[in-house]
Formats: C-alpha cells, structure tokens, sequence
C-alpha cells in the first residue's frame, strides 16, 4: 500500500462519517450501520498501514493467502487487531459475537472492544439477504442500532488513535525530530 492509498483511507473514513450522518438524518439506519462499519475497516486498514512491518511478522499476516491488505475482509482486520492488541478482547473470534455466549453489558463492562467491532461487523453483514434472514429474521434496524454503532466505531476510532500515537512518540525518528535544538 503507497502513502497515496493511505491518504485515501484518511479521506474516505470522513467520507463515510459524512455518509452516515446523511443516512441518521434521513432515517435510513441501517445504510448508516452498514457505512460507519466501512469507516471502522478503513481505520483498521490504515492502521495496519502505518504498522506495515510488525503486520507483516503476525500469525493472522502468515496465515493469510493474500498478502495484500487491501483485498482482507473487515473479519480478517478484526483478527489482526486482535493478535496486535490495538483492541482488547476476551472473544473467542472464531464465532459470531451475537453466538460467543458473551452479553453485550458485559463485554462494554470488561472493555471488550473486539466484540464490539464483531457486533458492528455483523450488523454490516445485515445488508446480504441471505445473512439477514439466517442471523437476524424479525430484527429491524433502528436508530438505537444506528447509535449503537456510532458509539462503537468512535471507540475502536479513540482506541487505533490511541495506539498510533504512541507508535508514533516511540518511533526512533520522532524522538529525534523531538529533542533537536530549533
């Protein structure tokens, strides 16, 4: 991936923000879950990015057929981030989180950040028919989903921001720039 791709990753996570605002203001809640969930991978894509070198030294990297980041499925970043520990999680991420036996209050309880981007995940995954009526039949989607998955984005959003910049203050060239005399 080039600095050009990553620049497009930054502007395309606003371009989803301002996508689901749209979609929140004029009530199509689930449209706006499935764009926030697009913003969440872009994020998660364009951390890898930066990670670049240590991504490529992880078992989820190794174990992959493809080797471009690009083509990695939202599941795929989710156990990146995982095995990085950009995210905490206690989920067992083989299954779906709505099947993990883990309830929701608790996993917001202990932090568990990953089972709420694999909620996200999967409330994204509503917008193919066939998973909807196997996972979800009856469920509507509604503004508290909409704003279930706006707060959960803006965690992983707060958490990779997090992450980076200390990536960023350790990083030999930073410290460097930081302690020479102006």
């Amino acid at each position: 991936m080039s600095e050009k791709d990553f620049g497009f990753l930054l502007k395309l996570m606003d371009y989803y923000q301002e996508e689901a605002r749209k979609c929140k203001q004029a009530d199509a809640h689930l449209a706006g879950c499935v764009v926030l969930a697009a913003a969440m991978e872009a994020g998660l894509l364009g951390m890898a990015y930066c990670l670049d070198t240590e991504v490529r030294g992880t078992e989820t990297f190794q174990r992959a057929r493809d080797k471009d980041l690009r083509t990695w499925a939202l599941k795929r970043l989710l156990e990146l981030a995982n095995e990085m520990k950009w995210l905490p999680s206690n989920l067992p991420l083989g299954k779906e989180a709505r099947l993990s036996g883990i309830e929701p209050d608790e996993a917001i309880e202990r932090g568990d950040v990953i089972y709420l981007a694999d909620v996200v995940r999967e409330v994204r995954d509503m917008i193919h028919p066939g998973r909807y009526v196997r996972l979800w039949s009856g469920v509507k989607v509604t503004m508290e989903y909409l704003d279930s998955v706006e707060e959960r984005v803006q965690i992983v959003y707060d958490l990779l921001y997090d992450r980076l910049t200390t990536v960023i203050r350790n990083h030999p060239e930073f410290k460097k720039i930081m302690n020479s005399p102006e």
